[in-house]
């Protein structure tokens, strides 16, 4: 627990460069409760040209204060792959004798990046991208401009542990509202990556029995090491009460949701268009809110299963809260976009240099807990 303004004084070690007057910053994000103080930080860095709130995660108040202050874009994975539309979008919003940056959440311009380029010639300078999965999405493309990903560096694995644990809090929430535990119950995890490994420490905690499903053989030797058990999809499913999904790669389809034990618990960690193969939408079964955030889905044989936070990233019920340790990953946002502007980078995937996140974790132990590395 940090005291209460640490944060200005932290984020004011990487502002004193002062505003670019030529830079146009598109800001991809969740749009919680703590995201202006950022966005006016981001404005004191460069212009920020627009909001593109992820979509299932916007706070209302939070929605109409941005509203106010910035053009809000909505934001799906339709346009932002269109290079017509893209460009129909973003050209407006982007001053003549400005440069551009995106800040992007999830590879959503991943497949556009190239149009940019070819449209805004050097004045796009590049992407910041932050998540894994964004890193992957970029990670398929070929690069026409620099993108700095944070989704790999020392600091982001700090706030991955912090997001399991919210993950394995609010599951364990929305599975009391239906009357039922995590105690002795018997549970699946799909994926053992960083979040994956921190949600599984804490599940064993919670004295469950828990069985993972990760398909890469290094992270399966992993997995054995830190002595959880491995077994197949078909396995888990049939057995599982709790299933959790943190690949972030479509892990689970319709059929597979004919696999699930009845009565069983889904949760995913990420956005459902992300994690599951099968969209809500478009399901052919009956569906009910039987409690807030939990949907029940009667399966063609009349047994129900139950979506927690209807498939989206279950955390978000209870604002995905991690703390001080978000701010980090918020300063590696804030050095990539000065790097971007200051420093002429080739096409492809990028990360800070050490030196960098040496020096924002030093600022970090000092302003929010007091430690002199």
């Amino acid at each position: 627990m940090h005291s209460q303004g640490s944060e200005h004084l932290f984020f004011r070690h990487f502002t004193e460069q002062g505003c670019l007057g030529d830079l146009c910053i598109l800001l991809v994000t969740h749009l919680l409760p703590d995201r202006p103080d950022f966005i006016q930080v981001l404005d004191g860095v460069g212009r920020v040209g627009a909001i593109l709130p992820k979509p299932k995660s916007v706070h209302g108040p939070t929605l109409a204060w941005a509203q106010q202050h910035y053009p809000v874009l909505p934001l799906n994975r339709h346009w932002t792959s269109d290079p017509g539309e893209v460009i129909a979008q973003i050209a407006p919003l982007v001053m003549s004798h400005e440069r551009l940056i995106i800040l992007d959440i999830g590879g959503y311009f991943a497949k556009s990046q190239a149009v940019l380029a070819e449209h805004f010639g050097a004045r796009f300078i590049g992407v910041v991208e932050m998540t894994e999965n964004g890193h992957q999405r970029y990670e398929q493309e070929s690069l026409a401009a620099p993108v700095i990903s944070v989704a790999r560096s020392p600091l982001k694995q700090a706030e991955d542990i912090q997001i399991g644990l919210s993950v394995v809090y609010s599951a364990e929430s929305l599975a009391r509202t239906l009357r039922r535990t995590f105690n002795v119950c018997q549970a699946a995890l799909f994926g053992y990556g960083k979040v994956g490994r921190s949600i599984a420490r804490e599940l064993r905690c919670r004295n469950l029995h828990l069985e993972l499903v990760e398909t890469d053989a290094l992270r399966q030797v992993e997995a054995l090491s830190h002595g959880f058990k491995l077994v197949n999809k078909a396995e888990a499913l049939g057995r599982a009460e709790l299933v959790i999904c943190s690949t972030g790669n479509g892990s689970l389809d319709i059929t597979d949701l004919q696999a699930l034990r009845p009565g069983a618990m889904l949760a995913s960690v990420t956005s459902a268009d992300d994690e599951f193969a099968f969209s809500l939408a478009q399901l052919p079964w009956p569906s009910e809110e039987v409690c807030p955030h939990v949907l029940a889905l009667t399966r063609p044989d009349g047994s129900t299963i139950f979506l927690l936070n209807r498939g989206e990233a279950v955390n978000f019920v209870h604002g995905a809260v991690i703390g001080e340790y978000v701010y980090l990953v918020l300063a590696e946002i804030i050095e990539g976009v000065h790097q971007l502007a200051h420093q002429a980078s080739t096409p492809g995937l990028h990360e800070l240099p050490q030196a960098t996140m040496q020096r924002i974790a030093r600022h970090w132990l000092t302003d929010f807990h007091g430690v002199t590395p």
